[in-house]
Formats: structure tokens, C-alpha cells, sequence
């Protein structure tokens, strides 16, 4: 909403300033007010980890495949940043978001879905 509020304002300004401007001229205008995505600052990628979970209907230990998407820092910062996505990228820090939030249990008398409470939903990593 904010963008395009700032967009009104920039199509305006063009308009009243140049009243011939072309869409290059325009566009120029919103790149100067817009930011960085902070998915910009990263590599994401899906990896599949092992964890032993316990089922808490049948209460059976067992190795359960959790889908995680990992997020890693990139070396440099992207191209266009301006002093606040330098400031907010030097605070980035990777991390790891659980994608499964429920599993069947691997209990074949048992099979019944159940919730992931035992592992955080999100993981800082150390690199």
C-alpha cells in the first residue's frame, strides 16, 4: 500500500514537472523509493532432516523426515542498496523455517497424524 501510494506521488510529480515524461522517467522515480526484500539477502533452499520424534497418541520413539526451508546469507549484498538495506543486511544472520507442521506416526498399528511440538519452528544457524 505504501509503494503505491508512493507511486501515485511520483506519477504525479512527473506529470506536473514534465508533462511529457516517458514510463522510463517513471519508473527511475519508484526504483528511488523502493527497498530491498530481505529475501533479496538470501539463498533459499528445501532440505529434508531426520529427527526422532515421540508420537503422543501411542507414545512410540521413531525417525520422522522434516521438511525445512533453508535460508543461507549471501556473500555480498545485491546490487541498488542504498545505507538501510546495507544496515539491515550486515544484522542478517542465517536461519531455518520448519515447513511440516504435522506427521503421520510410523507406527503401523497406530498411523494417526499428529502435531511437530517438539522441534522449534525456527533455527538460527552457525556458519
Amino acid at each position: 500500500m505504501v509503494v503505491l501510494r508512493a507511486w501515485r506521488v511520483c506519477l504525479t510529480l512527473v506529470e506536473v514537472l514534465l508533462p511529457g515524461a516517458s514510463a522510463a522517467s517513471l519508473s527511475r522515480c519508484v526504483e528511488s523509493l523502493k527497498t530491498m526484500e530481505e529475501r533479496e539477502f538470501f539463498n533459499e533452499t528445501t532440505e529434508l532432516r531426520s529427527h526422532t520424534l515421540i508420537c503422543p497418541k501411542c507414545g512410540q520413539a521413531g525417525e520422522y523426515k522434516v521438511t525445512w526451508v533453508v535460508r543461507r546469507k549471501r556473500a555480498q549484498l545485491p546490487r541498488g542498496a542504498d545505507e538501510r538495506d546495507r544496515a539491515r543486511f550486515a544484522k542478517a544472520q542465517s536461519y531455518m523455517v520448519r515447513r511440516d507442521d504435522k506427521l503421520a506416526c510410523a507406527n503401523i498399528r497406530c498411523r494417526k497424524p499428529f502435531e511437530i511440538t517438539q522441534l522449534q519452528s525456527l533455527a538460527f544457524l552457525s556458519e
